[in-house]
C-alpha cells in the first residue's frame, strides 16, 4: 500500500468545483470507488467538505502568522507516515519531508502572461520553477504543457514528466435539466468570461458563419463574468447579431448537460489550454465540436473533433457550416475517463515510493 497526502486546500475555499478544484474532487470520487493500493490521505486546514467527498481529511489548523504550506504543512508530514505527497495546483512545500508529486495544469504565466492577473503571474513565476527542480514527477494534462515546462526549465530531464488526460465523463451520470434553455438550433461555448477564451473572434466566426451558410443557428455562451473582459462586452454591445447571442452565467450541471445535449456544436476558439475540459464534456455528451489546436484537443485523434488555426474566421466559418450539414458524429469510446486518470496517477505514486527505496 502506498501512503499518499494530497493537498486540498482549494476544496476549502470553492463551494462552485471548477477548475483544479474539480480536478481534485475527482481523483478523491475515483480512489473511493477503487484505491489502486494507494491510502489516499486529503489535507486541508478544516474538515467541512469531507462528507461531500467522502474521503476523511487530514485537518492541519491555521495558526494566524504561520505560512501553512511552507511551515504547517511539512511540519505535518514529518510527524505522520506518507510514501509520497501530491501537489495538484502548481506547488510544494519549500522543505518536503517525503517524495513530491506536482500537477503543472497549464504554462499560461509564462506562454500568454497577457492573459493571466498579474500578481497570479508573479506568484506562479516564482512558484512553478522551483517546483519542477524540487518534485521527483511532474504531471500535466497534455502535451503542450510538457513541451512549455521543457522550455521552461531546458535541463530538465522530460522523462520526469507523465502526461495524463484528465477525464470527460464528469456529467455522466447528471440528469440533463427538464427543460431545454434555448429553443432555436444553436453553437455553445461553455467557460469564464476572460480574454484567454478568445471571445471576440467566436463573434466573428459566428457572424461569417450566419452569413456565409444562411445558418438559423444562434450562439450560446455559459460560464461565469471573468477579468479583463472589456474588449468583449464591448463587441457584444455592437455585435450586429446581438439578438442572437445568449450569456447565460454560470449554469448548474443539469443545466450544462442540457445545453450539450441540446447543441448543434461545441465551439472553443481559446489562445491557450492546459486540458480543456469543455471540449471533452461537450464530446462525452455527444455534441461534435470545433476547437484551436491546443491543450488536450491538440493530443486528441478520435472522430468528432476538428481542429481548426486561430486568426481564420471563414476557415472557421466554413468548418461550421461542414460540420452542420455533414451530420458529424461523435464516439465516445476514444474519450479519456476519470477512473483513467486516477488509476494513471496511482500508477505513478507507486512508481514514485519505488524511486525513492
Amino acid at each position: 500500500m502506498t501512503a499518499v497526502a494530497m493537498d486540498a486546500r482549494i476544496l476549502s475555499g470553492q463551494k462552485e468545483r471548477v477548475g483544479i478544484a474539480q480536478y481534485i474532487a475527482h481523483l478523491l470520487a475515483e480512489y473511493r470507488r477503487d484505491h489502486h493500493d494507494v491510502d489516499l490521505q486529503p489535507l486541508s486546514y478544516e474538515k467541512a467538505w469531507s462528507a461531500r467527498e467522502g474521503v476523511p481529511v487530514g485537518v492541519i489548523p491555521r495558526i494566524k502568522g504561520v505560512p501553512w504550506q511552507s511551515i504547517l504543512l511539512p511540519w505535518y508530514l514529518r510527524r505522520h507516515h506518507y510514501d509520497v505527497f501530491h501537489g495538484p495546483a502548481f506547488s510544494i512545500p519549500p522543505w518536503s519531508p517525503v517524495p513530491a508529486v506536482v500537477t503543472i495544469h497549464d504554462a499560461t504565466f509564462f506562454r500568454m502572461p497577457q492573459f493571466v492577473r498579474s500578481d497570479t503571474v508573479r506568484y506562479l513565476t516564482r512558484m512553478v520553477p522551483r517546483s519542477l527542480r524540487q518534485a521527483a514527477r511532474i504531471i500535466v494534462p497534455s502535451h503542450q504543457v510538457k513541451d512549455d515546462l521543457l522550455a521552461i526549465t531546458r535541463e530538465m530531464d522530460p522523462k520526469r514528466i507523465t502526461v495524463i488526460s484528465l477525464g470527460s465523463d464528469r456529467l455522466k451520470d447528471v440528469i440533463p435539466a427538464p427543460r431545454a434553455l434555448i429553443d432555436v438550433p444553436y453553437f455553445l461555448h461553455v467557460g469564464t468570461v476572460e480574454p484567454r477564451k478568445n471571445l471576440e473572434f467566436l463573434l466573428e466566426v459566428f457572424a461569417c458563419a450566419i452569413s456565409l451558410g444562411e445558418l438559423p443557428h444562434h450562439l450560446v455562451l455559459a460560464g461565469s463574468n471573468g477579468w479583463n473582459n472589456e474588449a468583449f462586452w464591448r463587441r457584444y454591445e455592437d455585435f450586429r447579431w446581438k439578438d442572437r447571442v445568449h450569456v447565460l452565467g454560470y449554469v448548474s450541471d443539469r443545466e450544462n448537460v442540457r445545453l450539450y445535449q441540446d447543441a448543434a456544436l461545441y465551439l472553443a476558439p481559446s489562445h491557450y489550454e492546459g486540458f480543456g475540459l469543455g471540449v471533452f464534456e461537450a464530446l462525452c455528451q455527444g455534441c461534435p465540436v470545433i476547437a484551436s489546436p491546443t491543450g488536450g484537443a491538440r493530443d486528441y485523434h478520435g472522430p468528432g473533433l476538428a481542429c481548426v488555426p486561430l486568426g481564420q474566421t471563414e476557415l472557421w466559418a466554413r468548418h461550421i457550416i461542414d460540420f452542420i450539414r455533414d451530420v458529424v458524429e461523435v464516439d465516445r469510446r476514444h474519450l479519456p475517463t476519470w477512473y483513467q486518470t486516477y488509476a494513471q496517477h496511482a500508477r505513478l505514486y507507486r512508481e514514485v515510493k519505488d524511486g525513492a527505496k
